[in-house]
C-alpha cells in the first residue's frame, strides 16, 4: 500500500529508524482510520452471510492507501461463524497477538465479537497517544494534534476503555462504536475506576444488542488453552 502500515507511521522512529521525510498523522487523519478500521469490522461482525472472527486486530494488520484511508488486512487468523446459531469460534490454541488479546481469551479459549472489540479498543489507544501496548513511554510529539481534537479526541478515548472493559458483556457492539465514532450517539459510560478482572464475569440484568453475541454457557468458564503469539 502506498502508505504502508499504521505502525510504520505512528512507531517509525521506534521501529524503523529516523525517516527524512516522515509522514505525519494528524488527529482528522487518526480518526479517519479509527472510523475505517470500525467499518471493517462491523461489516465482518454484521454485514457478511456469515459472521466473520478477525482474531488478529493490530496497528501492523491495517494499511494505508494513497488518501490514508484504512484497510483491514491479514486474514489468516481470521475464521467463519454462522450468526444464526453459533457466537464464537473455539480454539485449543488461543491465537492472536499479546497486549491485544482480552483477558478472558486465556480462559475460555474461544474468539468472540467482543474479543475482536477488545483489540480495536487497544488499537484506538495506540492512534490516540502514540503508545504501544503495555509500554510506558508517551509520544510528546502527540500532545498538539490531540488537543486540536480536544472534544473529539476524548470521546475517542472513552470509546477505547469501554471497548477494553475487563466484563466482556459491558463491551459496546462494533455498529455502537461506529455510531459514536460518527457521532450519531454519545460514548458509552464507564467507571471512575478500572473494574477489576473478574470470571466467571458479572451479567447485567438485562442484555441489549450490545451484549447478545458474547457466549457464556455452563462449560466456557475453563477450557485449557496454549498461548500462540505472532
Amino acid at each position: 500500500m502506498p502508505n504502508k502500515s499504521l505502525d510504520m507511521l505512528i512507531f517509525c522512529n521506534q521501529n524503523h529508524g529516523v525517516e527524512t521525510n516522515p509522514v505525519t498523522l494528524n488527529w482528522e487523519r487518526r480518526h479517519a482510520v479509527i472510523y475505517g478500521v470500525a467499518q471493517a469490522l462491523d461489516y465482518l461482525h454484521n454485514g457478511c452471510e456469515k459472521r466473520v472472527l478477525h482474531r488478529d486486530i493490530k496497528a501492523s494488520n491495517v494499511m494505508l492507501d494513497s488518501e490514508f484511508n484504512a484497510r483491514l488486512g491479514d486474514f489468516g487468523l481470521a475464521r467463519t461463524i454462522n450468526p444464526s446459531d453459533q457466537t464464537h469460534h473455539s480454539t485449543k490454541a488461543i491465537a492472536g497477538t499479546p497486549g491485544y488479546m482480552a483477558p478472558e481469551s486465556f480462559l475460555i479459549g474461544r474468539a468472540t465479537v467482543q474479543t475482536d472489540v477488545y483489540a480495536f479498543g487497544v488499537l484506538v489507544l495506540e492512534v490516540v497517544c502514540g503508545r504501544k501496548p503495555g509500554r510506558q513511554s508517551m509520544q510528546n510529539n502527540l500532545t498538539a494534534a490531540l488537543w486540536i481534537g480536544k472534544e473529539q479526541a476524548e470521546c475517542v478515548l472513552v470509546l477505547a476503555l469501554a471497548s477494553c472493559h475487563p466484563n466482556p458483556f459491558q463491551r459496546p457492539s462494533m455498529r455502537t462504536a461506529l455510531r459514536v465514532l460518527a457521532g450519531e450517539v454519545a460514548p458509552p459510560v464507564i467507571p471512575m475506576d478500572r473494574p477489576a478482572f473478574v470470571w466467571p464475569p458479572a451479567m447485567p440484568p438485562s442484555l441489549n444488542e450490545d451484549l447478545e453475541d458474547y457466549p457464556f454457557s455452563g462449560d466456557q468458564n475453563t477450557p485449557s488453552s496454549q498461548l500462540i503469539g505472532r
